[in-house]
């Protein structure tokens, strides 16, 4: 009895194993198939994604990403799937076409300013921040809405977790809403009275384009460089507080230098 069980454990086994040799071979030969007898899409140019994506594609029509490129404001094509994915690629995670931060940072400039990188005359100021990734913040519920949720946005129902407190565990949307609210006054503080300065400062040498010597114009397109850096970045120093500010700071010590040549 005990053989004959035996024989008939081995000879299921058996017939599951060839089952499972013979569904191999047929999506094998299934993949070899030319696209058009597959009936898939090529996707290395298909756009009408929400044919087999349809949530995904819902999402991204509520996205910036939809309706026009937001550095080439000349080109109002929308950011689409592919851009961005490439099915059967392999070699990026979510079959993407490159590094994630790298795709971001094709179209977005906010990365120097998270590192606190590139403005003239000043070190580089990094922040808590700089090493934190764009989707982290603006894809924080791992979808394609790209949503950035504020700590103070009362739309958020009390257990779903603001971006914030996705990474600051302990979970004080409170504390979190106040501390991004002092970072925007800091940075408003800062910058008003700047730009009251700059519009003066520009008046002044279009009424008299002789006023300033080489110096001083090296240090104006200086400040207009850095002003412009911040002011891109959009984010009115949440992205790196500390880097608006010193960037600001500096501009006022060269501001008060040319002022005082104007007057």
């Amino acid at each position: 009895m005990t053989n004959n069980v035996r024989s008939i454990k081995i000879a299921g086994v058996s017939i599951a194993l060839a089952g499972i040799i013979a569904v191999a071979a047929f999506l094998f030969s299934l993949a070899r198939l030319p696209a058009q007898e597959r009936n898939v899409p090529d996707h290395g140019s298909f756009t009408d994604c929400r044919m087999c994506h349809a949530a995904i594609y819902k999402m991204w029509e509520t996205t910036g990403h939809s309706k026009t490129d937001p550095v080439k404001k000349e080109n109002s094509s929308p950011v689409s799937c592919v851009v961005c994915h490439k099915p059967g690629s392999g070699d990026h995670p979510k079959q993407l076409v490159s590094d994630p931060e790298k795709l971001c940072n094709e179209c977005h400039t906010q990365r120097a300013v998270l590192e606190g990188k590139g403005a003239r005359g000043i070190e580089d100021v990094r922040s808590f921040h700089s090493a934190v990734t764009c989707v982290s913040c603006h894809m924080s519920e791992a979808n394609h809405d790209m949503k950035l949720f504020r700590p103070n946005d009362p739309s958020i129902a009390e257990n779903r977790l603001d971006t914030c407190t996705r990474c600051h565990k302990d979970n004080n949307r409170k504390m979190r809403a106040k501390q991004l609210t002092d970072w925007h006054e800091f940075y408003e503080e800062a910058i008003n009275p700047i730009e009251k300065d700059m519009a003066a400062i520009s008046a002044a040498t279009k009424a008299n384009p002789g006023a300033l010597n080489a110096d001083l114009k090296a240090k104006l397109d200086a400040i207009n460089f850095n002003l412009e850096i911040i002011k891109k970045d959009g984010s009115r120093g949440a992205h790196n507080l500390d880097f608006a500010l010193e960037i600001m700071a500096t501009v006022v010590k060269d501001i008060k230098e040319i002022k005082a040549v104007i007057k």
